[in-house]
């Protein structure tokens, strides 16, 4: 018995399991097939018991329809018997939400002696099963650890700095656990390690880092990379020596001649941070920044990562002072909404997060740590999606400021807790037992309360910073309409997108597939035999992936280049059924706030005349 199902389904959509039966050698009679399904998926009672008579060496098909109507992995037990026989088979769905979870955040601020309730009511109006809630009290109250960690966690992609990004706080994981109310996780540290093979996989034999593959020259990335395995050995994780001497030399190397403070004085400053921490830096050239060129270094998080390098050299009063004019630099860039348009996936939330963790972790600890603090808060609340950056930096500025939560005394569910506290907790646990709040403090406090989940209906068509288009196409190069789409068919997917803004960026394309599609081959257009498409005229991506349930195109804009984007695959029509029609988007990986998508709708795939 083989079975023949849907890789995954989406909620709503209606599809079959069709078993092929072959009676290779059992006797001529009646065969009974029973049906058990555990899970988000429902077909009709008496579809779910097949009796069917079978000759020798006979072969038949049995189908059964089947509709998804949760989120989760179905299984469905089989069990096949007869004259002589016997034999059970078990197969699994993946059911999704079909929509890209939704984040929204909230602050409560409890005044001395207030109380306030957190249940599931900020997720009723979300799918059933998709959404949870995170809930973070502590000094600096926004800094919500527990949400940030699980919307890295969550993230789908995995280039060098998005891998660094996922790893870099789980070093710290069971520091980060106390203060967001996490359970132990006794895979963290794989997940560490296999995160240091694969960033490693991207390291060309100068010792730099490609974001997609080994061979772009990205300083900025270079750090950021070496930070992570300097931090990762002195947490004594495996980091290959020799890996990590060819990563010291080639940050080494680029300094030594890179001298371009104003304009490259991001890449310079983590650089000599990096080589620092590793006590491969120059004191007196830190000096010599610091003294003479300080106001030259262009970013907060720059002049942050030379402070820090001065305080690892024991230079106290220098690093103190440079704290300070990092910290200055950060308030007026809020005040006067100075926006950081630059290449080094920075942004004014993120320099100011950076200052902060660097700060806090610095000793002594300058004074200006509860400045930043509340700056940070601040600046978090004006923001509705943080990019990977932004979540890493936030984690490390919580993980570093958890010493600063004397005093503060809370009251959970009616039992007396000293400190910060952390939670995240599924819907299904709020409706049960929601969590009452009391601020027992002299002081005011902040609940930071997030919710992560699947919308009932996708969002509108529609953007900021993008337009995105997706047309599909017969293989004779004729537009099609593929709501009513034949089973087996071939159609060609065009995205086109057009940016706003012409400066440096770093986009991922994405177009999730209905469930009744797959890709054809993972090749474009282009190198297709496909004669009618040579209009298309595909740009150039840094990196394409064909998933099982969706197409991905990350491309690397350089500044001035607003030229159209166009990207296009095969996809084959092979279950039949109707399925959500999910949509395309396109989005800034480090200015998330510029994203854009196309209509979602519904689309059939008709049975194979």
């Amino acid at each position: 018995v083989t079975a023949s199902l849907p890789r995954f389904l989406n909620i709503g959509d209606r599809s079959r399991l069709q078993f092929d039966v072959d009676n290779i050698e059992g006797e001529a009679g009646e065969y009974k097939l029973a049906l058990d399904i555990h899970g988000p998926l429902a077909a009709e009672a008496d579809a779910l018991t097949r009796v069917i008579r079978l000759a020798a060496h006979e072969k038949t098909k049995v189908t059964i329809p089947l509709e998804a109507n949760g989120v989760g992995t179905a299984t469905l037990d089989l069990d096949v018997s007869g004259p002589g026989f016997s034999g059970p088979q078990r197969f699994a769905i993946g059911v999704q939400s079909g929509t890209p979870d939704v984040y929204a955040r909230s602050i409560a601020d409890l005044g001395a002696g207030q109380t306030t309730k957190i249940d599931d009511t900020p997720l009723q109006r979300f799918v059933a099963g998709t959404g949870a809630l995170s809930l973070s009290v502590s000094p600096f109250g926004a800094i919500d650890a527990p949400a940030v960690l699980q919307a890295l966690d969550r993230y789908p992609y995995g280039c060098a700095e998005q891998t660094t990004s996922r790893a870099l706080p789980l070093l710290y994981f069971d520091e980060l656990a106390k203060l967001s109310g996490l359970p132990e996780d006794e895979a963290i540290n794989k997940r560490v390690q296999d995160a240091i093979y694969r960033v490693l996989a991207y390291q060309s034999s100068s010792g730099s880092f490609g974001l997609w593959a080994p061979g772009s020259e990205s300083l900025w990335l270079d750090a950021y990379v070496t930070d992570f395995l300097t931090r990762a050995r002195e947490k004594k994780y495996d980091v290959p020596e020799e890996a990590l001497v060819q990563a010291l030399q080639n940050l080494q190397n680029r300094i030594a001649y890179d001298t371009d403070i104003k304009s490259r004085g991001n890449e310079i400053a983590y650089s000599l941070y990096v080589l620092a921490r590793n006590r491969k830096a120059s004191l007196s050239d830190l000096r010599y920044y610091a003294d003479t060129m300080l106001q030259d270094f262009p970013t907060p998080l720059s002049k942050a990562h030379l402070a820090a390098a001065l305080s690892l050299y024991g230079d106290a009063e220098r690093s103190s002072s440079t704290f300070l004019d990092a910290a200055g630099m950060s308030e007026q860039a809020r005040i006067s909404k100075v926006s950081f348009v630059r290449s080094d996936y920075g942004s004014q939330l993120r320099d100011s997060a950076g200052v902060l963790a660097l700060a806090a972790e610095s000793r002594p600890v300058p004074p200006v740590v509860p400045i930043l603090a509340k700056l940070v808060a601040d600046e978090w609340n004006e923001k509705q999606v943080l990019s990977t950056q932004e979540q890493t930096w936030m984690l490390l500025a919580a993980r570093a400021l958890q010493q600063d939560d004397a005093g503060l005394k809370l009251e959970v569910n009616g039992g007396a807790r000293d400190g910060a506290y952390a939670a995240t907790m599924p819907g299904e646990a709020l409706l049960q037992s929601p969590v009452t709040l009391t601020n027992r403090s002299n002081d005011p406090v902040s609940a930071a309360i997030t919710t992560v989940a699947a919308p009932v209906a996708a969002p509108a068509a529609g953007g900021n910073g993008f337009d995105i288009t997706r047309t599909y196409y017969t293989l004779d190069g004729e537009e099609a309409n593929i709501t009513e789409a034949q089973q087996n068919a071939r159609y060609v997917v065009v995205l086109t997108v057009t940016e706003s803004d012409d400066w440096p960026a770093q986009l991922m394309v994405t177009d999730l597939l209905p469930a009744g599609f797959e890709i054809d081959n993972p090749s474009l257009v282009d190198s297709a035999t496909l004669t009618n498409f040579e209009w298309i005229g595909q740009t150039q991506a840094a990196h394409l992936e064909f998933r099982s349930d969706r197409f991905v195109a990350a491309l690397d804009r350089q500044a001035d280049d607003n030229s159209e984007i166009t990207l296009a695959y095969v996809v084959r029509a092979v279950s039949p059924g109707t399925f959500a029609l999910p949509a395309a988007s396109v989005e800034d990986m480090y200015r998330p706030q510029l994203s854009a998508r196309t209509a979602a709708g519904n689309m059939s795939v008709s049975v194979a005349e």
